[in-house]
């Protein structure tokens, strides 16, 4: 039965997307400036996609040698499996940026605000619909198709193979925003591409690491779930399956729910969407938890984490959004210049990580309390089945920013309510509920993660003055900042060869010199995990999954809501790197279990 439910559901997502692209390109209205701008963004798109493929088979193919030789043969083929089936979905769902924000501009400047605001929360949509789909499928011939035990022994690789892709995709992508943001003229356009991508990749690495941290888990489930039940590792690996198969048919109806509302409050109708999915998800994790596990409990756990990611989403709209209670003193920036305002928006984003870090910390000890670690992976799958409908309000934001300068081009002198004006309010609400929701998502896959970690590696006692532990500790804590200064530096250097690129635009030396920044993140994304692993041993590895997932989640949500200076180093891009980071540890857990550590 819950083969078939997966199946269903998973179709049903892909045929809604389907759906729904046919009925954007029917909502472009056609004239020069949409013309134009399609036509662009296609080239944009052809151009980020053409800037990865070399470098990231090389990457490919060197770590798949290395877990062949090291790890193990069926190690290296899932862990293919995982890197294609992150590359395929996100390819396939960024076909609609192509038409988004098109689309919602031309309807824009046509004075149709309610539709345009309506068809860019549904391109947007199409996206998360085809990543979660396509994910759901992935997963369930690994789950449905393979022994628990041999599942467990690959479920790690598999979520290795994602999250290299996601870190390739999702940090060139929102450095490729970001440079355009930096290098756009005044009769241009900012490129939203990359960033509608980058979140994309981001919601497929955390969905399936979330499902693969259960996997791995259910052992866990099985010792702590009393002398009364009965059922096995199998059933337990698998029940995610089914809430994450909800989540995409919710989704699908919260999605539908959203039709575009009045110009004053251009957002309002979002929640309405993501509660509705919400309470769908509850409700049939509700039945199955009893059904497959015989007990209620798991599917609290899986609500705790739903709702820790909806209080703070609406939470930060408090902190993010201007005219709000936090910003109603922001400075003006032709008064006091843009020091001013950036020290300001930094302030209120510090600030703003103790409504986020108190609610998910929450969810996560009641999820703790009722079903031990297991309980605490299934608080991640309970938010990532709700990974559809946070892509199409992630999105929404960017669709709408990218709309509104397709339309300030297209009639700059439109009077009021300026289509602009009304689509850039809308992006702005939007995006902060998104943002929030992606970092809590992240923050509990990483908990689930690195608890998987200890399981794998037998529950060692860690005692936190030991040196391998302490070593750990400080070097996770450490890096997350690292990796924050050098995600700086390679927006700024895409952004210096995107310059150069205006007057030379084939020229293939700039063009594959725009991923220069990010090879420090990636060679260190994989070094130093191995290298604490090698001084530290297991122990180590624990330590610093741990300090980086906590020092992580507090600079992720800093910075996301800090303002459009500081918001692209958070979930896309500095959460990816983390994640990336403790999948490492997770397939190296074993060998440095033989090994033992330098200390």
């Amino acid at each position: 039965m819950l083969k078939i439910v997966t199946l269903i559901c998973a179709l049903a997502g892909l045929l809604t997307s389907i759906s729904l692209e046919t009925w954007l390109r029917s909502k472009i209205v056609r004239n020069e400036t949409s013309a134009e701008a399609y036509a662009e963004i296609k080239r944009r798109n052809s151009e980020f996609w053409s800037i990865q493929y070399t470098p990231l088979l090389l990457i490919l193919a060197l770590i798949t040698a290395l877990l062949f030789v090291f790890v193990g043969k069926f190690n290296a083929a899932v862990f293919l499996c995982g890197a294609a089936l992150c590359f395929v979905s996100v390819f396939a769902g960024t076909r609609t940026v192509i038409t988004g924000s098109v689309a919602s501009a031309s309807l824009a400047s046509a004075d149709d605000i309610r539709n345009s605001l309506k068809t860019a929360y549904r391109s947007a949509a199409v996206m998360g619909l085809i990543i979660t789909s396509l994910s759901l499928v992935g997963l369930g011939i690994m789950f449905f198709f393979l022994k628990t035990s041999r599942l467990i022994e690959l479920a790690a690789s598999f979520a290795l193979g994602a999250s290299v892709v996601s870190l390739f995709t999702g940090l060139s992508g929102t450095a490729f925003s970001g440079a355009y943001a930096l290098s756009v003229k005044s009769d241009d356009f900012t490129d939203y591409t990359g960033m509608y991508i980058g979140s994309g990749a981001d919601n497929v690495e955390t969905y399936i690491l979330s499902a693969c941290s259960a996997a791995l888990l259910s052992g866990v489930a099985v010792d702590t779930s009393g002398i009364m039940s009965t059922f096995t590792a199998t059933s337990a690996a698998r029940f995610p399956l089914i809430v994450l198969a909800s989540g995409i048919a919710a989704s699908v109806i919260g999605i539908m729910i959203y039709r575009g509302y009045v110009v004053k409050k251009p957002s309002a109708g979002l929640t309405a969407g993501n509660v509705v999915a919400a309470v769908i998800v509850i409700g049939v994790s509700f039945y199955f938890s009893n059904r497959v596990l015989q007990s209620y409990i798991y599917s609290i756990c899986v609500g705790a984490g739903i709702l820790a990611a909806l209080i703070s989403g609406e939470a930060s709209k408090a902190y993010s959004a201007d005219g709000s209670i936090f910003r109603r003193h922001l400075p003006d920036v032709k008064s006091t210049g843009i020091a001013q305002s950036m020290i300001y928006r930094l302030s209120i984003g510090m600030i703003s990580v103790i409504i986020p870090a108190v609610f998910t910390t929450a969810a996560m000890i009641l999820a703790y309390k009722f079903a031990s670690f297991y309980g605490i992976a299934l608080a991640a799958v309970g938010i990532n089945s709700m990974a559809a409908i946070n892509s199409a309000v992630r999105g929404f934001s960017v669709n709408t920013a990218s709309a509104s300068e397709i339309a300030s081009l297209s009639d700059p002198e439109a009077e009021n309510p300026n289509p602009a004006d009304v689509l850039l309010t809308a992006s702005a609400r939007s995006d902060s509920v998104g943002k929030a929701y992606s970092g809590v998502t992240t923050y509990v896959t990483l908990v689930a993660m690195y608890t998987a970690l200890s399981v794998v590696a037998n529950n060692p006692a860690i005692n936190l003055l030991s040196t391998p532990v302490f070593t750990g500790i400080t070097t996770g804590a450490v890096f997350v900042f690292v990796c924050a200064g050098l995600i700086i530096r390679s927006i700024r250097l895409t952004s210096q060869v995107l310059r150069s690129r205006l007057g030379e635009p084939n020229d293939p030396e700039k063009r594959i010199s725009s991923l220069r920044g990010l090879v420090p993140l990636v060679v260190l994304a994989f070094a130093v995990p191995v290298a604490v692993g090698f001084a530290g041993g297991v122990n180590g590895l624990i330590a610093f999954s741990c300090s980086a997932s906590v020092t992580g989640m507090c600079l992720i949500f800093a910075f996301n809501n800090s303002g459009k200076y500081f918001d692209r180093m958070a979930t896309e891009t500095l959460g990816t790197i983390i994640k990336l980071m403790v999948a490492v540890t997770l397939v190296a857990a074993p060998l440095f279990m033989e090994f033992g550590g330098i200390f």
